[in-house]
C-alpha cells in the first residue's frame, strides 16, 4: 500500500500535457504569425489548426482537474473517498471529448492544406484526399457518440450510486481499437503523401528529402497513436482503472498534440525565408509550391501542353494590380517552358530549352 500510495502518474500527466500543450501554442503562434504577417493570406486549414489548438487545451485543462482529484494514483489509494474516485473518473471520461477530436481536426487541417499544393488537374489524388476527411470525420465523431452513449444517463458512468444502464465494457473496447488503427493508418498515409508528390518533381533529391521529411512527420504521431491504442487493452483489463487511465493520457496527448505540430510545422518555411532576406508568397504550405483553389485557374491555349504548373517565384509586392505570377510546365514533350503574367513570354529568359506559348491566368477572390 505505501509503495502504490508513493507511486502515482499525476505529475507525469500534467508535464506532458503542458509540456506539449506550450509547444503547440508557439508552433501554432508562429504559423499565424507566417501567415497574416509574411504571406498575408489565412485559409481554412488555418481556421482549423486553431480549433484543434482549443481542443487541444481543453484536454490539458481536464486531465489537470482529474489529476487533482486523483487520476494517477492507484484505485486502492482513493477508495477511503469515493468522492475522489467519482470526479476523477468523470473528468478523465470527459476528456475523450477532446482527446478524440483534437487528433482528428488537426489531420483534416493537413490533408486539406495537402489539398491546397495540388493541382486541380490531379483529380486522383485530390479525391483520395477528400476520402480521408470523410473517413476521417466519420470514425472519429461516431467514437465519441459510441463513447458517450455507452451509459444511460451519462453520469451512471461515474456515478455508481445511480441507477444507470450501460454497454458492456468491450463494446467500447472494440469501438477504441478500430479508431485507433484507422487513426494510426491515415497518420502513416498523410506522412508519406507528400514524399508521393514531391519525387515526382524535377528537383534534386536533397530537396525531395528535406521536404518530405518536413512534411512527413506525422509518422511521430502515428507511433503515439500505435501505444495508445495497444494500451486500450489495459483499460478493460484492470481495476485499477485511476492508474490505467492516467498512463493511457499520456499518450493520447502525445498524440493530439503531435498531430497539431506536424500539421504546422510545415507552415513555417516563410518565416525562415524572411530571416534569409528572401521572402516570398509560398502557398497555403509555405513550401515554394502554389497554391490551387478554385477561384484561381491557370489555363492553357489551344494547344496540347499540360501542368503541372508549380510557383517559381513571386514578386515581394503584395498589390494585387502589380502581382506576377512566374510558372513552369513539363509539357508532354519534356519541354520547359516559362511565362510570366503580365509580360509576353519572350521576353523572360529561363534556363535549359524554352518554348514560347500564350497562358490565360484567371484570378478571383480566395475563398479562405
Amino acid at each position: 500500500m505505501d509503495s502504490q500510495g508513493s507511486h502515482s502518474l499525476g505529475p507525469a500527466v500534467v508535464a506532458v500535457a503542458w509540456t506539449f500543450a506550450s509547444l503547440a501554442i508557439l508552433v501554432v503562434g508562429a504559423r499565424l504569425y507566417a501567415r497574416l504577417r509574411i504571406v498575408r493570406r489565412l485559409s481554412i486549414d488555418d481556421c482549423i489548426i486553431l480549433f484543434t489548438l482549443c481542443l487541444g487545451l481543453g484536454n490539458s485543462i481536464f486531465l489537470t482537474i482529474s489529476t487533482s482529484w486523483g487520476l494517477g494514483q492507484h484505485l486502492s489509494v482513493l477508495q477511503a473517498d469515493p468522492e475522489r474516485v467519482m470526479y476523477t473518473v468523470k473528468w478523465v471520461y470527459l476528456c475523450e471529448f477532446f482527446s478524440i477530436l483534437c487528433p482528428c481536426f488537426g489531420r483534416i487541417s493537413f490533408a486539406l492544406l495537402l489539398l491546397g499544393i495540388i493541382p486541380p488537374t490531379s483529380t486522383s489524388r485530390r479525391t483520395f484526399l477528400k476520402c480521408i476527411i470523410v473517413v476521417q470525420l466519420v470514425v472519429d465523431v461516431g467514437t465519441v457518440i459510441i463513447s458517450f452513449s455507452q451509459c444511460q444517463p451519462l453520469e451512471g458512468f461515474w456515478n455508481k450510486s445511480i441507477a444507470s444502464t450501460c454497454w458492456p465494457p468491450f463494446v467500447q473496447q472494440y469501438t477504441g481499437f478500430t479508431q485507433g488503427s484507422v487513426c494510426s493508418l491515415i497518420d502513416l498515409i498523410l506522412a508519406l503523401f507528400p514524399a508521393s508528390m514531391f519525387w515526382s518533381l524535377k528537383m534534386q533529391w536533397k530537396q525531395k528529402v528535406a521536404l518530405s521529411s518536413l512534411m512527413g512527420l506525422g509518422v511521430f504521431a502515428m507511433i503515439a497513436s500505435i501505444v495508445k491504442t495497444v494500451g486500450l487493452r489495459a483499460i478493460t483489463a484492470t481495476d485499477d482503472l485511476t492508474y490505467e487511465m492516467a498512463n493511457l493520457a499520456i499518450w493520447w496527448t502525445l498524440e493530439a498534440n503531435l498531430v497539431l505540430i506536424a500539421a504546422s510545422v510545415p507552415t513555417l518555411r516563410p518565416i525562415f525565408k524572411v530571416k534569409r532576406g528572401q521572402i516570398r508568397d509560398g502557398g497555403s504550405a509555405g513550401t515554394g509550391l502554389g497554391t490551387w483553389n478554385r477561384s484561381q485557374r491557370i489555363k492553357m491555349s489551344t494547344n496540347d501542353d499540360s501542368g503541372p504548373f508549380v510557383a517559381l517565384s513571386e514578386p515581394e509586392s503584395r498589390d494585387e494590380a502589380d502581382i506576377g505570377v512566374q510558372l513552369k510546365s513539363y509539357d508532354n514533350h519534356g519541354y520547359q517552358a516559362n511565362a510570366i503574367a503580365g509580360q509576353k513570354a519572350q521576353d523572360h529568359v529561363g534556363d535549359g530549352i524554352r518554348r514560347d506559348f500564350t497562358v490565360t491566368v484567371v484570378y478571383g477572390k480566395q475563398d479562405s
